[in-house]
């Protein structure tokens, strides 16, 4: 019994220690954590925002874009003067031709009939009028002997001058029939390429039908439509910049029409284009980027600051300050004016001096306290 009341003894000294040391180091860690500085509960509510300084200015660069067709700038439609039935096609659509290249034949049996037939007439109006020659200079010299009468020799003028008429009109039916003949078959106006068939074999066709069309697929221009007075900044030879499905392709200005397009009120500019890799084709759609401005006094801001509001107008968040780094968020209401690459030029009360949320403004809301960790004043230049 003794010696377990001495070992008790021996054992309440070493706990008594232990509970000693382990309160000290509590006390040690709790007064340790008291002096680190910590967020306060209101550095905690402050939302960080980047902002910028709208840009005050009286004119506003802006894009305008212009649209046209590419166009061969040589094409020709190509028809049959002469009524007749197609006897004989020689090229089809897409074929690479030359100048002088027959295409097409009409059947000429009956223009070859006809011209027969008149040269028949002119041969025997010919023999005619040498009779009337002969008559005619009879008279005279009978005349002069006395023994014909006036009448007689202007009688035989007369014959011999409507002989000659007949003559004349013949030569003049042969000569509109060789045409009609030499017309019958239809050439190549130039070198180029089919873009278009519009006749088969065995029609029937009437005079001025047209045939086919032809151009030079690497002789291409743009004709852009726009308003005159935009049209008057371009001369003769000034390069321009055009996006063709989405490629940029260079070229330079050929001329202006010289007169306004009825139906849309615009002037035609026709462009020369620059087919590097041979990917444009006539047809397609050319937009022509025309850099001009505006002269409109506001400011100048990003879009993404920009958020919706009532009655057709835009709303910007300001961050204005209350006390030292704190600011309340307050909404300004803005009108839109105009746009370009990301930029917006609006009207409001404004000024150079604000603060004006940049992006993000769908995080915050008007009234709200917060922060600015960045001047984002490079989003506006």
């Amino acid at each position: 019994m003794r010696q377990l009341i001495k070992k008790k003894t021996a054992v309440m000294p070493l706990a008594t220690i232990a509970l000693a040391l382990a309160l000290v180091s509590t006390i040690l860690l709790y007064a340790h954590a008291e002096s680190e500085p910590g967020p306060t509960p209101e550095r905690d509510r402050l939302l960080p925002v980047a902002t910028f300084s709208p840009e005050q200015v009286d004119q506003f660069p802006v894009t305008t874009r212009y649209t046209g067709l590419v166009q061969s700038r040589r094409a020709a439609t190509l028809a049959f003067e002469p009524e007749g039935r197609v006897a004989r096609i020689a090229v089809e659509a897409g074929e690479t031709v030359t100048q002088g290249q027959a295409l097409a034949a009409l059947d000429t049996r009956r223009l070859e009939a006809s011209l027969r037939e008149v040269e028949g007439e002119i041969e025997a109006t010919e023999a005619a009028l040498t009779l009337a020659r002969e008559e005619e200079e009879r008279q005279r010299n009978l005349r002069s002997d006395g023994a014909s009468t006036r009448r007689d020799v202007d009688r035989a003028v007369a014959e011999r001058r409507q002989r000659q008429g007949q003559l004349n009109s013949l030569a003049g039916r042969r000569d509109r029939i060789q045409a009609n003949l030499d017309d019958a078959v239809l050439t190549a106006p130039f070198d180029g390429v089919i873009a278009e068939r519009r006749v088969e074999q065995g029609d029937l066709v009437a005079a001025g039908t047209s045939a086919f069309r032809i151009l030079q697929p690497d002789n291409l221009e743009a004709r852009i439509g726009m308003p005159a007075t935009q049209a008057r900044h371009y001369e003769v030879g000034d390069a321009v910049r055009l996006t063709i499905d989405e490629t940029r392709v260079q070229g330079h200005i050929l001329d202006a029409l010289p007169e306004i397009d009825r139906a849309r009120r615009t002037m035609t500019l026709r462009v020369a284009l620059v087919d590097d890799g041979g990917t444009l084709v006539p047809g397609q759609m050319a937009h022509l980027h025309h850099q001009g401005s505006v002269s409109e006094e506001g400011f100048v801001v990003p879009e993404t600051a920009l958020t919706g509001a009532r009655s057709g107008l835009w709303a910007l968040l300001v961050a204005e300050p209350v006390a030292d780094d704190r600011y309340r968020v307050r909404r300004v209401n803005v009108e839109w004016l105009n746009s370009e690459n990301g930029r917006a030029l609006v009207r409001g009360p404004l000024d150079p001096e604000m603060k004006v949320i940049a992006d993000g403004a769908h995080r915050v809301v008007p009234g709200q306290a917060v922060t600015i960790v960045d001047q984002a004043e490079d989003e506006t230049r």
